[in-house]
């Protein structure tokens, strides 16, 4: 299958060769190594593994149908879902990107025992997600309201399941038109993240926020082609 490498981080196609065999974005000015892949795995397998984590595949059906050790697909997908975390963090400004780092700092998921919230956010037409302790949410409030997006939680009730409560509450987001716009994109992701979620079964704390960006990713790239989505994804690794 045919790739065309574009910029890991913009997705610019418009690219020059620059010193120790790199290939710098003409409008980003990244620079990496287009023809390098991780993990020794060539870049059929690479494929293979990509296409059905597009098609939301589970690790032993990759497995089976790839011909790849079931514990090389599994760190496989960990390596992808943090090459996906970082970059669909690129929706975001950099002030908000900070906030959201304070917060992990300060409430870390793995020390929280109850069910963590969800939190959903929007800028200019893309989303992103992550989770927080309940008891951190007071502190994110009263950041995110400082900064250009748009965000509400959902929480997780233990009888019904994954239930959206949305608390939704705009940042600096005028006029009201664009409010929205953008109340009905998060919703519209919602739908989306809880459909994904409810059929994956337990998420480890610690692991959760990969999944929440993995799906955020998903939902940002759902009118690109199965085929431009492996493109990406290839490119992602190669960055």
């Amino acid at each position: 299958m045919a790739t065309k490498t574009i910029c890991p981080r913009c997705g610019n196609d418009k690219l020059y060769h620059v010193r120790r065999d790199k290939l710098m974005c003409s409008s980003c000015r990244y620079e990496w190594k287009a023809d390098r892949l991780p993990l020794r795995l060539r870049k059929t397998q690479w494929e293979a593994i990509l296409w059905h984590f597009i098609n939301d595949k589970s690790s032993n059906y990759i497995s089976s149908e790839s011909d790849i050790e079931r514990r090389r697909v599994l760190r496989s997908l960990l390596l992808l879902r943090r090459a996906i975390a970082d970059n669909v963090k690129n929706v975001l400004d950099v002030r908000t990107t900070d906030v959201l780092s304070e917060i992990a700092r300060a409430f870390p998921l793995q020390n929280t025992r109850q069910r963590p919230l969800f939190v959903l956010l929007g800028r200019k037409n893309h989303v992103f997600a992550t989770a927080v302790p309940r008891e951190g949410r007071p502190r994110l409030v009263e950041r995110l309201k400082k900064c250009p997006v748009s965000f509400s939680f959902v929480r997780w009730e233990e009888k019904s399941g994954l239930v959206g409560t949305y608390l939704y509450e705009v940042g600096r987001l005028t006029p009201a038109a664009a409010a929205r716009q953008m109340g009905s994109l998060l919703e519209g992701f919602w739908e989306y993240l809880r459909g994904s979620l409810v059929g994956r079964g337990g998420i480890r704390h610690k692991r959760l926020p990969l999944y929440l960006a993995e799906c955020a990713w998903k939902y940002n790239h759902r009118r690109l082609s199965r085929e431009r989505k492996l493109n990406q994804l290839l490119n992602l690794l190669r960055g």
